[in-house]
């Protein structure tokens, strides 16, 4: 078991429900966008907090203890296949679509993204926008762009704490102003940025803007929205299809993943224990990583549950 300390991401659009509402230690930052829980991506690497790799990143961690044990993934690149975020949106996130793996392996140099989305928190009437409201061409969304329409073309659903929505690369989304969410991802920084509100920077330039390869990677058909909610039952908790599960209880609980190669546990209120090749103590705002398939929680406290 050990200990993650995060990577802070300040873009514009960020608040301080990171620091308020999950109850992490952002020092003297006041706009908190992305709170990088687990993170080996080059553009954020997690620190190990204590133990014997005290302040050391998560990379150096592995390159220590051999890559292998977190997968064949991770030994073949030097990485862990997902990445977990945080992310607060004081304000409305871009217009946004991710790339396949292939697209982005030969134009970005990074992987693809997929994501899945967990709503932490909500404000009254706060939504998402994922993927279309019907069939369109790319020649409709270019124009929508330029026009400032594209909104009018997307799905918007009003979201709920407890609520999970997956999005697979190619389709087009965007995070509305309010929410408060926990993003678990395939490790990528790959964003192409189609629309953003004519904003500006934080020196008064206009955002980039990614068209180009926004509209190569979109998925124009109709999306289908499915979202679940878990039932939240004392000690047990629900598991995913992405292996994800939730503990939210004063109890006892076991999670079994028998093929996941590691486990991330995201302590989002409360304190207890936690038993997972290795025991001790866990607190609110706190992640923690262990190279496991199986772990158990047990005290008071609200925590997620990431096995891959």
């Amino acid at each position: 078991m050990i200990k993650l300390k995060p990577v802070y991401k300040t873009m514009l659009w960020g608040g301080t429900k990171i620091r308020d509402c999950l109850h992490k230690d952002t020092g003297e930052l006041n706009r908190i966008a992305e709170s990088w829980e687990l993170s080996t991506h080059k553009n954020g690497m997690c620190l190990v907090d204590g133990g014997d790799f005290d302040g050391k990143t998560l990379n150096e961690y592995f390159d220590a203890v051999g890559w292998e044990c977190a997968g064949d993934f991770s030994m073949r690149r030097h990485q862990l296949p997902i990445m977990i975020k945080y992310i607060d949106a004081k304000e409305n996130l871009s217009v946004q679509v991710h790339p396949t793996e292939t697209y982005a392996r030969k134009h970005s140099g990074d992987g693809g993204k997929d994501e899945m989305w967990y709503i932490l928190d909500a404000d009254e009437d706060a939504c998402i926008y994922l993927g279309f409201r019907r069939d369109v061409t790319k020649e409709e969304v270019r124009a929508a762009i330029e026009n400032g329409s594209i909104l009018s073309l997307l799905n918007r659903v009003t979201v709920r704490r407890g609520e999970v929505y997956y999005i697979p690369a190619g389709t087009i989304h965007a995070i509305g102003a309010g929410c408060l969410l926990c993003e678990i991802q395939q490790t990528s920084d790959a964003t192409y940025r189609l629309y953003d509100y004519n904003r500006l920077d934080d020196n008064g330039r206009p955002r980039r803007l990614d068209v180009k390869d926004g509209l190569a990677v979109l998925n124009c058909r109709k999306t289908a929205i499915r979202h679940s909610r878990p039932e939240r039952r004392n000690g047990r908790g629900d598991v995913y299809k992405l292996s994800f599960s939730e503990y939210h209880a004063e109890g006892e609980a076991t999670y079994l993943f028998p093929k996941a190669k590691f486990v991330a546990v995201l302590i989002l209120d409360g304190e207890g224990q936690l038993d997972c090749d290795g025991t001790g103590p866990v607190r609110r705002g706190e992640t923690w990583l262990a190279m496991s398939q199986s772990v158990k929680i047990t005290g008071k406290c609200h925590a997620l549950i990431v096995g891959y």
